[in-house]
């Protein structure tokens, strides 16, 4: 059985890894801009666009995470502590994904506004107290997972040019690494 980092991922994989990436950045982005946009209905859009982008970030996730359960090539690990960190690092980007969109909307409904996603009102499920915590929470963690993001990207590059092994070029698309099916060890070989 071929070593997991020297193993391609599929990809319906690298769609829902580059996907959820996309999405990350993108509701990250659109919360930063959020912060000094004026009050008004263009704001309001942009807000819905964020909330939306949240949402389809956590439907990703439960996809990720199904896919996780049924698929028993995704559960394998690099050995030693690399293994151990990376699993690490995964678990903690998907508990900030599942984190994120909730508390976001524990913000909106704890102080009593509304939350349109897609442009349809969501109610509040039940009754959520807490007030400003919740947008204290969702601020909080997402510099924690723009941070996450960094350390991902870094661990990536670190197993490209320091450990050259397959790690980063099994995650990007075909035409990157010309044949999928192949394992890939991008830059020189290992001393």
């Amino acid at each position: 059985m071929p070593h997991p980092v020297d193993t391609p991922h599929s990809r319906a994989t690298k769609i829902l890894h580059w996907g959820a990436a996309l999405l990350v950045v993108a509701a990250f982005s659109l919360g930063l801009l959020l912060e000094d946009w004026p009050r008004g209905p263009q704001r309001d859009t942009v807000m819905m666009i964020h909330y939306s982008l949240g949402t389809v970030v956590l439907v990703t996730l439960l996809v990720r995470l199904i896919r996780r359960l049924l698929v028993p090539a995704l559960r394998q690990r690099e050995p030693g502590l690399a293994g151990w960190a990376a699993l690490a690092m995964h678990w903690a980007l998907y508990a900030m994904m599942l984190a994120l969109p909730i508390t976001g909307a524990f913000d909106r409904w704890a102080r009593g506004r509304r939350l349109a996603i897609f442009d349809v009102v969501v109610p509040p499920p039940f009754p959520i107290g807490g007030g400003r915590i919740w947008r204290e929470a969702h601020t909080y963690l997402g510099w924690a997972i723009a941070a996450f993001v960094i350390l991902h990207v870094v661990a990536a590059l670190w197993h490209h040019f320091i450990r050259r092994d397959a790690v980063l070029a099994r995650m990007l698309p075909k035409a990157v690494t010309k044949d999928p099916e192949v394992p890939v060890r991008l830059g020189p070989s290992p001393a």
